[in-house]
């Protein structure tokens, strides 16, 4: 099923993943303001910014270079990526993927493409407050987005984040691919399509055959890559196991709240996936105190003078009526003049 899942790949970041996803077989496109990071990538598919050389962490900045462009760079992206389905791979904390992601997808979403959001949340204790902001308002803007599929958060303060990159790329190919022909269960294409395509905060728990006990599978599905969960109500739980006697109630009453339940019997590992999460109100926030906080500090050092407030860009409740698929321009503009 690799076949109609498109990657688009935003930014270093999301280009350092997409070549994960690359090599696994899945048409990826590479969409960079640098042509350095480019050149670092052997992808078939890239699409530079035209007049840019980097953006600096500036999240408005990629919107202004974009403008004159967007629609050129609009009509690349969904010819090479026809597929229904686009995993969007991205840094919250940088500024082309972090920026360009939020019109890009809005606008995707509107022309009933379902954008699956892989975004990469940096280790808040080691980064900047200039990426604790960024972080803070890509999150707010993509929560505004409607018609968005399942939104992985991986976390760098979870693990290495190269490490992140493959880990995250094998998980989600899994359950892609999966195969499950036992009479005891299967979770079909539609299934997984399904699954994928619920809005809300999604994780992937995979524990191997020694260990697919309900406890050790609900311990992958809270120690893997992915934010912390926040919320015990989810929609979507898929369960693929090799423990054919696994009651897999069990696991799903982890999530109280869960819509439904779909569950296959595997040879291997088990693979649980939960979909329609909340997004991590608390991780999200930890972002927005850290940039207020340092900014608190350096005007009461009188570095800077005058900073402007935290506040996302604005413009993101978008309606068929305000912006027509026909004219992603008008979205972006909308989005950076809010």
């Amino acid at each position: 099923m690799r076949e109609q899942f498109g990657v688009l790949a935003l930014g270093q970041c999301g280009g350092n993943i997409g070549k994960e996803f690359d090599d696994l077989g899945y048409t990826t496109v590479y969409v960079n303001t640098s042509q350095e990071d480019l050149s670092t990538i052997k992808g078939t598919h890239k699409i530079h910014i035209p007049g840019a050389d980097g953006v600096a962490k500036d999240r408005k900045k990629v919107l202004q270079l974009a403008s004159d462009h967007i629609g050129d760079i609009v009509d690349k992206i969904t010819t090479l990526l026809p597929q229904k389905y686009i995993i969007c791979m991205f840094s919250a904390s940088g500024g082309t993927g972090s920026g360009l992601s939020v019109p890009l997808m809005a606008y995707l979403a509107q022309i009933g493409r379902v954008c699956i959001p892989a975004i990469v949340l940096p280790n808040d204790e080691q980064e900047s407050a200039k990426a604790a902001e960024n972080s803070y308002n890509a999150c707010v803007e993509i929560m505004g987005i409607k018609n968005l599929g399942a939104t992985f958060l991986l976390d760098n303060i979870k693990y290495d984040k190269f490490a992140i990159n493959s880990r995250f790329a094998r998980e989600l190919d899994s359950f892609i691919t999966l195969k499950n022909t036992s009479m005891y269960g299967n979770i079909d294409k539609a299934e997984r399509k399904q699954v994928l395509s619920c809005p809300g905060i999604a994780v992937i728990g995979r524990s191997s055959k020694a260990k697919s006990t309900a406890p050790e599978i609900v311990e992958s599905l809270h120690n893997g890559i992915y934010a912390e969960i926040s919320s015990k109500t989810a929609y979507y739980l898929a369960i693929s196991t090799s423990n054919k006697s696994l009651d897999t109630n069990s696991i799903s009453k982890e999530f109280s709240g869960i819509y439904d339940v779909f569950s296959g019997i595997s040879e291997s590992t088990s693979l649980a996936v939960v979909t329609g999460l909340q997004w991590p109100q608390k991780r999200i926030l930890k972002f927005k105190n850290k940039f207020e906080e340092t900014v608190k500090n350096m005007n009461g050092g009188n570095f800077i003078q005058d900073f402007a407030p935290l506040e996302p860009l604005k413009g993101l409740s978008f309606t068929r009526e305000q912006v027509t698929p026909t004219n992603p321009r008008d979205l972006l503009m909308t989005l950076l003049n809010g």
